[in-house]
């Protein structure tokens, strides 16, 4: 068997509103701003000539968290997604406001999902060194910071086991551009309990997202699921999947 995680709404426990690095301006959050001042002031003019403009780099450096090195958008302007580099990673996720508790799986901005050390933990046992897991401090309007440690992850394999022609046809919707096909889903227990993935694909994997789904699902085993609903945890709702 295995499990789909959707990607948690925005607001409230599971998915705190806020920004990282902290709000600046309308022109982005502070994260955005040390990237486009590191554009501006650091970095090599190959580098400058890759991503044309510092606004292009910090939208590029967000889809680094988002998709596997290689992968391309469809958007005309869109461009080839490279590994994460060492000053990449946002430092801290200032909330909106103050929380007592919070999910030991959340959303961020930007679709970026974090997790708790309490699963980091048990993630790595599984399939330790596949994926990245980048510290990140979740802190109060009033710079206080949450009691828990938590890290962007950044999901190490990406596999292509869906199976549209198994799936309820109900559950996602086809989309093409530029050559580009994938398809969007909803967060939804029949959305994600009609998909159908190919076991000859997943066999083996415990954590992974399927290319074409993206960045709005995790893929869990059977293994890893027992294991996370085991240690007590604040979860999102997740849902199993077809095997076919």
């Amino acid at each position: 068997m295995v499990w789909g995680m959707y990607l948690p709404r925005s607001g409230g426990r599971y998915g705190p509103y806020g920004n990282e690095e902290g709000p600046v301006d309308q022109y982005g959050d502070g994260w955005r701003h040390r990237l486009i001042k590191y554009y501006q002031d650091q970095m090599p003019d190959a580098q400058k000539s890759f991503y044309r403009d510092a606004s292009k780099y910090a939208y590029s450096v967000v889809e680094k968290f988002l998709y596997e090195p290689g992968h391309r958008q469809p958007g005309p302007d869109d461009l080839m997604v490279t590994p994460i580099e060492v000053h990449e990673p946002p430092r801290f996720f200032q909330t909106d406001k103050g929380y007592n508790e919070l999910a030991s799986v959340i959303s961020l901005s930007n679709r970026m999902w974090a997790v708790d050390a309490a699963v980091k933990k048990i993630v790595e046992q599984f399939e330790p060194d596949l994926h990245r897991f980048y510290p990140v401090e979740i802190r109060s309007p009033r710079g206080m910071v949450y009691p828990v440690q938590y890290y962007l992850l950044v999901v190490g394999s990406w596999l292509q086991g869906f199976s549209p022609e198994d799936s309820n046809q109900e559950s996602f919707t086809p989309h093409e551009a530029n050559g580009v096909r994938w398809c969007s889903i909803l967060g939804y227990k029949n959305n994600v309990a009609g998909l159908a993935l190919r076991p000859s694909v997943f066999n083996g994997a415990h954590l992974w997202r399927e290319r074409g789904l993206n960045e709005w699902l995790l893929c869990l085993s059977d293994m890893l699921e027992a294991e996370l609903a085991g240690a007590g945890l604040m979860l999102p709702k997740y849902y199993r999947m077809r095997s076919v």
